[in-house]
């Protein structure tokens, strides 16, 4: 296919020999940024070769066990028509041109890296191929037709021509106007290379994640905070921590206390005897137990604010049937807690850490510290987990303030109790569904959520990074606030669905709370696939229906969650469970991706066993198959141990869990048989990092139902 370049195109760049290729993704104005200097790589390129014929991919997304490490360089190397393996892959710093074009700062997160880079990274490598090519033929006084590229060098009947020995040339060319991409049935390495990249260096030990980082006389932080969200120290007392070897400092720091160490043991230790009195702040009292009954009465007393309606009202005839689910707050638990070493010096703050959205950091790393965001640099590393815990912006902030108070290099560590205790958490949510039947004719489905909002509390870091610097931080803060009762992601994946009944109306009433919240690996597709699905399990058993004929009696012929059913249908032979065995289907699009589950359980000594689950999965065309069914059998494991074992719990404003005792995680003896099948798709891709989770609790009580008669309505499934 032939694309033609767009407006992002920048140029074919010169540096210190070699050539890079950028964009401006965003459109955004570019400032400054002294700390690019003439022997950096270009700041806002995809794709450079050095002097010496590298080429260097700059990856602009974070990894986080994604893939999106190797997902970028095999878009790359097929256009380039070379071995994945070849390309080097640097993390690439922020750059106002590497800002997402949907979300408008540099991010990961929304399953969106592959997708909204498929075109991008390849244009990016076809126009380098496209130039090299070019001087090639004038190199070697040859037609561009006899030639082809060939893992670093361009290949002709007589032998073949380094990069390196092409580039004076391919640098006084013109950047191509257009340039024609492979088409899906001559790729040799998008669809079949599987090989994780960044593999053997993790295994290693080789690969850093923001707590190897090391820097020369760092000191070691650990923060005492408040138990209680928003409350802050009254007074402290330090005598002891101070007499404890390696101990070189304790003071306050933003409501917190900070105790500064020649090491984490030593900063921990002294931590532990660090007597504090807190101000608890404006949530005491505060507990899950009452947010939720607050919710069950907001169900009855607010109208709400409508999102969807479909048909007519007058077209919900028959018996009115409802029911009423419950999901709690989760955490991200991330294999590696929250840290970031950072550097403050007159000139500014240099921050190494891993984090899903730098740019977001910069701003509030600015705002904190008096710095202009062109004064902040921040080196990004692998990241030990993030699920969208890492766009948040915190614990960068406590790095660069400690070490701006100390005037020491200084690194903040988090335990696993500070992390469980100081997340950004996925809300907790009530939905009432309900249903009009007339003589086993469903003939209205409404869906009424009672939920807080993300948004109403993330918009500020957005518009703070993108409004003009000299705006007032409570100016970001309203702006926020404004966009709250609209919240998409307490909607999605109830509103705008693919099933088809006369009537269908689903309306949200925002419950305000100051309990921090946050993205959650699918966000609000974790819990709202819970809600519909298990409803509709609902509405097929009261209509004795088998669910999934239900289902594909309710989906447009065209749906495209109709084959992704069938497929997972067939997979798990639906129908025909193995003796004790019963079984639960979900279907359900999220990111662009439809996946469906069917899952096999049994009741063993009054607990629930899960031995199997299949799941089929379109997610467009696969970049690098292995990797789409890593991502489903982790999301499938990681939305078991959400719906058997997820509950945070909060008494006078403060999470009572702390650690993996109280915040259990799937046991390896507790994993079922995962099978993935994907439907095969020559589409663009889409997202395969989130979509895996949100089918997997409804498909699961959906089999619970089936095996013991119990239909749970609430997270997480508690037989009763």
């Amino acid at each position: 296919m032939t694309l033609s370049r767009r407006s992002f195109i920048k140029s074919g760049a010169v540096l210190g020999g070699g050539l890079a290729i950028g964009f401006n993704l965003s459109g955004c104005a570019k400032p400054e940024y002294p700390h690019f200097s003439a022997t950096d790589l270009q700041p806002n390129a995809f794709l450079q070769i050095s002097p010496n014929g590298d080429v260097i991919l700059q990856l602009h997304k974070s990894e986080m066990g994604q893939g999106v490490y190797t997902g970028m360089a095999t878009m790359a190397a097929e256009e380039l028509n070379m071995e994945p393996s070849l390309i080097t892959v640097q993390q690439a710093e922020f750059y106002p041109d590497f800002r997402d074009p949907e979300f408008y700062v540099m991010i990961t997160g929304g399953s969106s890296s592959i997708k909204l880079s498929y075109s991008i990274v390849r244009e990016a490598a076809a126009t380098i191929a496209a130039m090299l090519k070019t001087a090639a033929a004038q190199h070697l006084s040859l037609p561009e037709s006899a030639l082809t590229l060939k893992n670093g060098s361009v290949v002709y009947a007589g032998g073949e021509v380094t990069f390196a020995t092409l580039l004076p040339i391919a640098r006084g060319l013109p950047t191509p106007t257009e340039v024609k991409l492979k088409s899906p049935q001559d790729f040799q390495y998008i669809g079949r290379h599987n090989q994780r990249l960044d593999a053997l260096a993790k295994v290693t030990g080789k690969s850093d994640f923001g707590i190897d980082v090391q820097y020369p006389d760092a000191l070691t932080a650990v923060l005492l905070r408040c138990p209680q969200f928003g409350g802050k120290v009254k007074r402290f007392d330090a005598s002891e921590a101070l007499t404890k070897s390696g101990v070189t400092s304790v003071f306050e720091v933003d409501g917190a206390v900070a105790v500064l160490a020649n090491s984490y043991w030593q900063a921990r230790q002294a931590a532990n005897v660090v007597d504090v009195v807190w101000d608890k702040g404006p949530l005491a009292g505060v507990s899950s137990k009452a947010l939720r009954d607050e919710r069950h009465r907001l169900l009855g007393s607010e109208e709400g604010k409508n999102v969807e309606e479909k048909g007519e009202a007058s077209a919900a005839t028959g018996e009115l049937f409802e029911a009423v689910y419950d999901v709690p707050y989760l955490a991200h638990a991330t294999m590696e807690p929250m840290n970031a070493l950072a550097v403050v010096t007159k000139t500014g703050v240099e921050i190494w850490t891993g984090n899903q959205s730098p740019d977001i950091a910069m701003s509030e790393i600015a705002d904190a510290t008096g710095f202009k965001r062109e004064q902040v640099r921040i080196h990004n590393q692998m990241l030990g987990g993030g699920f969208g815990r890492r766009i948040m912006p915190d614990y960068l902030v406590e790095a660069a303030r400690v070490a701006q108070l100390s005037g020491k290099p200084v690194r903040v560590v988090w335990s696993r109790e500070d992390d469980m205790r100081g997340d950004f958490y996925r809300p907790n949510s009530t939905v009432a569904m309900s249903a009009m039947i007339d003589n086993a004719t469903v003939t209205s489905l409404q869906a009424k959520i009672v939920a807080p909002s993300i948004i109403g509390s993330f918009v500020q870091y957005v518009t703070n990074t993108l409004l003009p610097q000299w705006l007032p931080n409570g100016l970001h803060k309203k702006i926020g606030g404004l966009a709250s009762d609209t919240d998409p992601a307490a909607s999605e994946g109830l509103a705008h669905s693919d099933y088809e009944f006369p009537y269908m109306r689903t309306d949200y009433v925002e419950q305000k709370t100051t309990v921090p919240l946050g993205y959650w690996r699918s966000v609000g597709h974790s819990q709202n696939a819970f809600f519909m699905e298990s409803f509709i399990d609902e509405l097929a058993h009261r209509t004795a229906q088998d669910p999934v004929a239900f289902r594909l009696a309710h989906l447009a012929k065209d749906s495209r969650r109709r084959k992704v059913l069938e497929l997972a249908a067939s997979k798990a032979n639906w129908g025909n469970p193995p003796a004790g065995q019963f079984q639960g289907v979900a279907v359900h699009e999220s990111f662009s991706t439809v996946t469906a589950q069917v899952v096999n359980v049994s009741i063993v000594d009054g607990k629930i066993k899960v031995h199997k689950v299949v799941c089929a999965v379109e997610c467009g065309m696969a970049i690098n198959p292995d990797i789409v069914t890593m991502q489903m059998e982790s999301g499938i494991v990681f939305g078991l141990t959400a719906a058997l074992k997820g509950e945070i719990t909060v008494e006078d404003g403060a999470v009572q869990q702390s650690n993996f005792h109280d915040y259990e995680m799937l046991r390896m003896n507790e994993s079922p048989d995962i099978e993935v099948y994907r439907v095969d798709s020559a589409n663009a891709p889409t997202g395969v990092g989130e979509p895996g989770v949100p089918p997997l609790a409804p498909a699961l009580a959906n089999a619970v139902f089936a095996a013991s008669g119990q239909r749970l309505r609430q997270l997480p499934l508690r037989l009763g």
